[in-house]
């Protein structure tokens, strides 16, 4: 879950863009991230004890008070412990000891980052025919859909085991799969687009229709691609995760790459609610703009390479998930 902080500094953030919005289809995506996000912050403040609870709707007693009560305080519990139950120097040493130990584990644990219940995803469902991209070699297919041709890449054995005992040239089926791009040098020149396969089915495997996609990354321009990306990264879970673990039991530069590369997705959102991040050599790092990570609904559009905004599922926000960053590239391609 979000932390108060981040919710308050994205609710501030959001209230900032709803006073500069343009038009009205602006201004309702902006009121409607505001109360989700007011809603989401009053649950969370809920979930604190009731001393801090109501702590955030009193005044905050000033200093001097606070330093007063304080002593009052200690001094009255000071004679209450020593009529009722003195103790000895070491003992109190010892008592102190302990306390100051639980003041730094609550500290520890405020200090921890917020659990996340989001992360880098580019998910979809397209209809078509797999058939074998060479006639005697069944390590290797395409997909047929929509009149489209594009490679299929298949990173499991236990797919392609299924592709080759299950093929059947003139079936359509329910195709799972993620968007695998390969973005080159000149921006003029389009992206080579192929789909990694995840499954394959008679009937949908997932709640979207034909086409349709979600896609969760960072909002932004990059310098291979005329039009703004949603960049979809590996996500991080820590150091025994399996690409921490692939990395270092395999140390070839190749496969590296290919473990932490992104894929970098065009799409369409001309009234998205956050501007797409651009990056601008001639400005400072703390001078350059916000990067927000999305999650949305969108169109893919065949034969354009690209995909077109169809809803947003989630809030923009500036907390982006842990994630690999891509290994150097040729300068022959960028993934």
């Amino acid at each position: 879950m979000v932390s108060i902080p981040d919710l308050e500094k994205n609710l501030a953030k959001m209230q900032q863009l709803l006073n500069a919005a343009q038009n009205e289809v602006q201004k309702k995506t902006f009121q409607d991230i505001i109360d989700n996000l007011t809603k989401q912050l009053e649950q969370e403040k809920s979930k604190l004890n009731p001393t801090k609870a109501e702590g955030l709707k009193v005044d905050k007693p000033s200093e001097k008070e606070k330093t007063f009560q304080s002593s009052q305080q200690s001094k009255t519990e000071t004679k209450k412990q020593t009529e009722s139950n003195p103790k000895s120097e070491s003992q109190k040493v010892a008592t102190s000891e302990v306390k100051e130990e639980e003041k730094l584990e609550n500290k520890e644990e405020e200090s921890l980052p917020p659990k996340q219940d989001y992360a880098f995803q580019g998910i979809g469902t397209l209809y078509g025919k797999i058939v074998k991209r060479y006639e005697d070699n069944d390590a290797y297919y395409n997909l047929i859909s929509e009149g489209k041709t594009y490679e299929l890449i298949y990173n499991s054995p236990k797919v392609k085991e299924f592709l080759r005992l299950d093929y059947n040239p003139d079936k359509d089926r329910y195709v799972t799969v993620y968007p695998y791009l390969t973005h080159f040098p000149n921006k003029n020149t389009p992206p080579k687009l192929g789909f990694t396969i995840i499954a394959a089915n008679d009937n949908p495997h997932l709640d979207l229709k034909v086409n349709e996609f979600k896609l969760s990354g960072l909002w932004q321009f990059i310098g291979v691609c005329k039009c703004p990306v949603i960049s979809i990264h590996r996500n991080r879970k820590g150091k025994g995760d399996r690409v921490s673990r692939l990395k270092k039991k395999f140390d070839n530069e190749k496969l590296n790459k290919k473990l932490t590369r992104a894929n970098h997705v065009p799409v369409l959102w001309k009234d998205s609610p956050v501007k797409p991040f651009r990056f601008n050599p001639k400005l400072e790092k703390d001078k350059q703009g916000s990067r927000y990570f999305v999650e949305i609904k969108a169109k893919f559009l065949p034969g354009r390479e690209q995909w077109g905004f169809m809803e947003l599922l989630g809030e923009p926000t500036l907390d982006v998930p842990k994630f690999y960053k891509p290994e150097k590239i040729s300068n022959s391609q960028v993934a």
